[in-house]
């Protein structure tokens, strides 16, 4: 290499340059003159002020054949600088030349929207996208440039912020004419840590689509999830898609605990166990999942964006629900709704049973007997009416007996009423009975039951007997014992059902079945017992506190029975001590009726809890009739502590606290 001394070169170079002094066209060809004698040459002819970094050392050789103006000289001069690893940086009246490393952190002349002049000089450029994504495309520009210069994204508007030579500027501006494109799409792939993809995906989806079609294609964002790997697939415009990465790194973020997941709610009202599988198949119906896997139009959107799990504890009728917090606030405000003070209903029943037996029986009865010879009676002629059934007996047994037969030994066993009179002569072994009787049978059967329930609840109050029905027997050999039988229990007396729904309106729609039955008598021999049953299954509307008549029965049976001898019994007058006369009247009324009382609040309960309480009270403490000195009547009072309230109904007293004994 020739190498030539310092001052040799700077004579040189004058000579070349100078010749006409600052000529508009200088002529450069240098070899391997030092860089430093090169900056003051250019400063020479440009008129402008350098100042150097001592690290600025070097050779620079030129071959440059013909002139050129002083405008191309100085760019060239900057790409000389460039190729040795320094830039000219403006800084005031001065021009600084520093390593081209450290020039990206000194006050380059800033260029915004138009292209730069196209030289070596280094400048920060600003770079507007309209559609690309500008973090996406700083990994495609980064490799155009030198590793001396600097490259960043500004997301938020989209920029790109490049600081180089303002010729690989234009070049990249050209670039990015091929890359800013409308039609530009970008898919991002996001492994999730901590947050669901199924969830994240509806709420990114439903995040960008708040703006509805107004947004454009330019904002438009589709999010799907990809199970299993708890993955996120983003589909976007490059400008928005950084955006959405930044909002799903804000999202994808450890809970702070499990606690918040699990909630336990104290119902007031409700049952847990029934309001738990309300929830159970609400949560089934509308889960997360469905709309996760597609959804048809029109079906709705999930009430829950997660897994939802209700399980009550009947012990302390509470909830226990296990969710996201936003899904337990929903749940929470569903539980509120049903957890509320269900309506009651009294059902108030009146059964009235009024039935009369008239029995009506007047004639005379004739039975005679005659003697076998054997000094046994037997009888000869006896008209037969069933109530001579042991005269006839007598008359038979006692016929020529001396001394004659009395009236009581020949009514001895015949079950009489009324007015019975007989007539027995021995010797001719004939009998007569008059017999006039008038009966009259009321039975009043007043029953009153109450029945409270919640709405919607089925009641049953039942008050009777257990009775015993013999149903089958077995016997030994021979059929001398009868040890096993076989007994079926019943329930007689009165049985009221009754299930409430109130309606709109406190109309009130109950299901009844009512029923009233008795033992009417029978015995074993007679073929078992005997019952008689009355009963009502219907279903009735109702006004609150309006009463109704569910049913009832209204028989009248009416009968007459003339007994007569022929011929004789049918004389007018003459004929009446030769008959006998039966009439029977029987006249049963049966009605039911029935009043629902809707309770809306807890002071209408407790009237009606006053009332009936002091009506048995007035009952239960009234004198039974009777009492002697030894034995006097007794006093019943209601227990003092068991008072519903200390207001009373008008005209009744508070009883007073019975004194303990020995005071």
């Amino acid at each position: 290499m020739n190498f030539k001394p310092i001052a040799a070169i700077v004579m040189l170079i004058s000579f070349v340059f100078c010749t006409p002094a600052f000529a508009k066209d200088v002529t450069l060809n240098l070899n391997n003159a030092d860089i430093r004698a090169f900056i003051e040459f250019v400063a020479g002819f440009s008129g402008k002020n350098f100042l150097v970094d001592n690290r600025v050392k070097g050779q620079v050789t030129i071959v440059s054949p013909t002139p050129i103006s002083e405008e191309a000289a100085y760019e060239v001069f900057l790409s000389v600088l460039e190729v040795n690893g320094f830039a000219a940086v403006p800084s005031g009246s001065v021009i600084k030349v520093v390593p081209r490393a450290e020039s990206k952190q000194k006050a380059l002349p800033v260029i915004s929207g138009s292209k730069g002049n196209g030289d070596d000089a280094m400048v920060t450029q600003v770079l507007r996208l309209q559609y690309a994504d500008s973090q996406q495309l700083v990994a495609l520009i980064r490799p155009l440039i030198s590793p001396n210069s600097h490259l960043v994204a500004y997301p938020r508007g989209n920029m790109l912020l490049l600081t180089d030579s303002s010729s690989n500027i234009k070049r990249i501006q050209d670039i990015l004419q091929y890359l800013d494109r409308k039609d530009a799409v970008g898919v991002q792939l996001f492994k999730l840590e901590h947050a669901s993809a199924d969830r994240l995906a509806q709420t990114i989806t439903t995040l960008y689509q708040a703006g509805g079609a107004t947004a454009g294609a330019a904002t438009a964002v589709k999010a799907i999830a990809h199970q299993p790997g708890n993955m996120l697939v983003v589909v976007a415009a490059p400008q928005i898609i950084n955006e959405v990465a930044g909002v799903i790194a804000r999202l994808d973020v450890a809970p702070e605990s499990d606690s918040g997941r699990l909630k336990v709610i104290y119902l007031k009202h409700a049952s847990a166990e029934d309001t738990a599988k309300v929830l159970t198949e609400l949560v089934g119906g509308n889960s997360a999942g469905a709309t996760a896997a597609g959804a048809t139009p029109g079906q709705g959107k999930a009430l829950f964006s997660g897994e939802v799990k209700v399980v009550a504890d009947p012990a302390t009728n509470a909830l226990l629900i296990t969710a996201d917090p936003s899904d337990i606030a929903a749940v929470e405000k569903i539980i509120s709704q049903l957890d509320v003070r269900r309506r009651q209903v009294l059902v108030e029943a009146l059964i009235v049973e009024v039935k009369g037996d008239v029995l009506e029986r007047f004639g005379v009865e004739w039975m005679g007997a005659a003697n076998n010879g054997a000094g046994r009676g037997i009888t000869v002629g006896t008209q037969n009416y069933g109530n001579l059934a042991n005269v006839g007996g007598a008359l038979a047994a006692n016929a020529n007996a001396v001394p004659p037969v009395s009236m009581a030994a020949a009514l001895a066993g015949a079950a009489q009423t009324g007015l019975t009179l007989g007539v027995v002569n021995n010797a001719l072994s004939v009998g007569a009975m008059l017999n006039a009787m008038q009966q009259d049978k009321d039975i009043n059967v007043l029953s009153t039951p109450n029945l409270l329930t919640m709405d919607n609840e089925e009641a049953e109050i039942i008050v009777g007997r257990n009775v015993p029905f013999l149903t089958g027997s077995q016997q030994t050999t021979g059929g001398l014992a009868n040890p096993f039988q076989t007994i079926e229990r019943k329930d007689v007396g009165l049985t009221l059902r009754v299930k409430p729904q109130i309606s709109e309106g406190d109309t009130v729609r109950l299901e009844l079945y009512q029923e009233i039955s008795s033992v009417d008598g029978g015995t074993a021999a007679e073929g078992g017992i005997t019952t008689s049953k009355r009963s009502i299954k219907t279903v009735v509307l109702a006004n609150n506190n309006q009463m109704i008549v569910l049913g009832g029965l209204i028989q009248d049976d009416n009968s007459a029975t003339v007994q007569r001898v022929p011929c004789v019994g049918a004389i007018p007058l003459l004929g009446e001590p030769f008959k006998y006369t039966n009439n029977t009247k029987v006249k049963t009324n049966l009605m039911v009726f029935l009043r629902p009382k809707v309770i809306k609040t807890a002071d209408q309960i407790d009237r009606i809890t006053n009332r009936k309480y002091f009506d048995i009270k007035g009952l239960y403490e009234t004198p039974v009739e009777g009492g002697t000195i030894l034995f006097p009547k007794q006093e019943h009072h209601m227990p003092a502590d068991m008072t519903p309230t200390d207001t009373l109904p008008p005209g009744l007293a508070k009883p007073a606290t019975p004194a303990p004994a020995g005071q």
